[in-house]
């Protein structure tokens, strides 16, 4: 494997991603009359093919001055994945982007130029964002590929001067660019079905990859690389495949839409997707999955020992009911659910005195369970999605239920998640949506989805007034802090997608507490930080996860100390930290995790970099030009 030689600094270090949302606001072209709503397919079309032919003059002779005049002057991004930089990178302003285009065109060896595919589309992104956006294909030759991108550009209106008027030229905004396939080694589906030849009661396994989770982020990974003839075995804790759904609470299901949740090469069954998935659907899903394409998954695996030998292979022994085995693997790959396994639980003081019932959400599996040991009032400390479910299904059980919000709960309504610029696009085409949304750059993407939602609550500022009017503490995403992608990458939850059970709330169905910390047990229930008592006969503690960094839970899960990086959160250029892409000093170490649409794109990224280092060809990560963000105040 090509070795780093660079140590990163933009990669790794934690950033704010409101604060970056703040720095590179959307821009705002406020010059342009209503005469840009009449650009047809053909007048865009020609005007993108002008700007691509400026840049391609500029890049085949490497004139950084020329290069950096095609690109939008007040703010530029460049997102790479994989195509240029073999690395997952955003570059931000138009010296650094034509620094490290010249630097890794090179590298990459990429003789030809940027051709448009298709035809080019005027929309409009924004109240004041006209763009022109086209699809784009590209080759390389070290290693050799194809690759694929997308370009969005902005118009530039000059100010007229003497006799002359003025005109309106275009600039690139986003050029986003992505490894498509590797010419010796192309993605095939037709290996899918071929056979497993793993044994489950063999004593030494050998494999490319050794992928410790069985969840859909390890199943994603584990076809995309047999579809890459790359072997792979997967060793989960649970006893059974699709458990780790079918162990969820009863009422659990996704408040997003069916076609977002699609794993690669397998749909979702038709009759599931017009409805939100249940934990049975997602755990029958998972089943069928590795069933269809024969993924050879290992159940009941308790890891005893990793440890590194000397050719750079993992050894793994593990535990299961048959006996002790070893894995000998290149890759290692951790997709156990980073951010959700490790229950949080607040401090508190005088556990022992509680003589009922206390427990994390993770351990919830239905009220009628509370109900047969007695229970009749429930407290649910939390506000968010969980939260939301559990007082739904204990309400709908008869138990008398109090939530606890100890800080407000952002509101996103689901027929906002659903609308059809916002995840309901993926009705219309999951993989024309995914190249939509997953090659902008994230402080981009976070704020077309902000000002979507913000749009779309100024149409209804009172949808939520019966919640303040009784006191509920709430924003929604009218507020200049409602950001749903710092809630998903940043913080881990903190909000609900209102399916329907702030109704409880609004119509005094159920009782709250708010603006307080549970502060210790009493033998009756909890005390609260303002020195009142909540009597309650079962706590449900709906508080997340400590979980989010991979460095905190390497060591209990795989039982090896590394030097890995941290996961979650953003670095200084808007990517998440840690997943999908090398590790600084374990690069043979892999994170795969996320949410569902995350699975089905970055599986195919690691799955490529995990392909090209067997076959000899993976080049060393670009990490070149540090972007210093000045601080901010979060």
């Amino acid at each position: 494997m090509a070795q780093d030689k660079r140590r990163s600094s933009p990669q790794d270090v934690k950033a704010d991603l409101k604060c970056l949302m703040a720095q590179y606001a959307l821009p705002s072209i406020h010059s342009l009359g209503p005469g840009f709503q009449a650009i047809d397919s053909l007048e865009a079309t020609k005007t993108t093919c002008a700007v691509l032919k400026r840049l391609n003059a500029a890049l085949k002779t490497n004139d950084t001055e020329k290069l950096e005049s095609c690109f939008f002057a007040e703010q530029a991004f460049w997102k790479d994945q994989l195509a240029l930089t073999w690395h997952l990178r955003t570059f931000i302003s138009r010296a650094n982007i034509a620094k490290s285009l010249l630097e890794t065109k090179a590298l990459r060896k990429m003789t030809g130029k940027f051709e448009i595919k298709g035809e080019a589309e005027f929309i409009h992104a924004g109240p004041n964002l006209p763009i022109l956006v086209c699809e784009l294909r590209f080759r390389t030759e070290s290693p050799a590929a194809t690759c694929d991108g997308t370009m969005w550009l902005l118009p530039v209106e000059t100010q007229p001067s003497g006799d002359s008027t003025g005109t309106t030229t275009w600039r690139i905004w986003i050029l986003s660019t992505r490894l498509g396939e590797l010419d010796l080694h192309p993605e095939n589906e037709s290996l899918l079905r071929s056979g497993g030849v793993c044994s489950k009661s063999e004593e030494r396994i050998e494999t490319d990859v050794f992928i410790v989770g069985g969840g859909n982020a390890a199943m994603a990974l584990a076809a995309r690389l047999k579809a890459l003839k790359v072997r792979s075995v997967m060793a989960d804790r649970n006893a059974s495949v699709g458990d780790n759904w079918a162990r969820r609470y009863d009422c659990m299901k996704f408040h997003i839409p069916t076609s977002f949740c699609e794993l690669p090469y397998l749909r979702y069954p038709s009759e599931l997707q017009n409805r939100l998935l249940t934990r049975n659907d997602l755990s029958t899903q998972i089943r069928r999955y590795a069933q269809t394409f024969r993924l050879d998954i290992i159940n009941s695996v308790e890891i005893v020992q990793t440890t590194l030998d000397k050719d750079g292979r993992w050894n793994i022994r593990f535990q299961t009911p048959d006996g002790m085995s070893t894995a000998i693997a290149r890759h290692l790959v951790q997709a156990t659910g980073i951010g959700s396994q490790k229950p949080y639980l607040p401090p508190m003081l005088k556990y022992q005195a509680f003589r009922g019932t206390s427990i994390h959400s993770s351990q919830y599996r239905n009220a009628k369970e509370l109900k047969d040991r007695g229970v009749k009032t429930v407290c649910i400390i939390g506000s968010a999605n969980t939260a939301f479910d559990v007082l739904e299904d204990c309400h709908a059980a008869g138990l008398q239920a109090t939530m606890v919000a100890r800080s407000p709960t952002y509101m996103v309504p689901l027929d906002y998640v659903c609308d059809d610029r916002s995840l309901g696009a993926y009705n219309h085409g999951v993989e024309k949506t995914d190249r939509l949304f997953m090659m902008l750059p994230t402080i981009v993407d976070s704020q077309l989805g902000r000002e979507l939602f913000s749009q779309l609550a100024s149409r209804e500022p009172d949808r939520y007034s019966n919640l303040c009017e009784i006191g509920f503490p709430i924003f929604d995403s009218r507020h200049p802090d409602a950001s749903l992608m710092h809630n998903l990458i940043e913080r881990g939850g903190g909000h609900y997608v209102d399916t329907g059970a702030t109704a409880l709330l609004a119509e005094k169905k159920v009782d709250f507490v708010v603006g307080v910390e549970p502060k210790a047990y009493t033998p009756n229930g909890i005390e609260l930080s303002d020195e009142r008592t909540l009597d309650a006969d079962a706590v449900v503690w709906c508080t997340g996860f400590a979980d989010k960094d991979v460095r905190q839970t390497v060591a209990d899960i795989l039982k090896i100390s590394l030097p890995v990086d941290a996961t979650w959160g953003v670095n200084e250029e808007g990517e998440v930290r840690g997943l999908w892409r090398r590790h600084l000093y374990v690069d043979n170490y892999w994170v795969m995790g996320g949410y569902t649409q995350q699975h089905r794109w970055y599986s195919r990224l690691l799955a490529h970099q995990i392909k090209a280092e067997l076959e000899g060809i993976l080049p060393a990560a670009y990490r070149d030009v540090p972007l210093v963000v000045p601080a901010c105040e979060a």
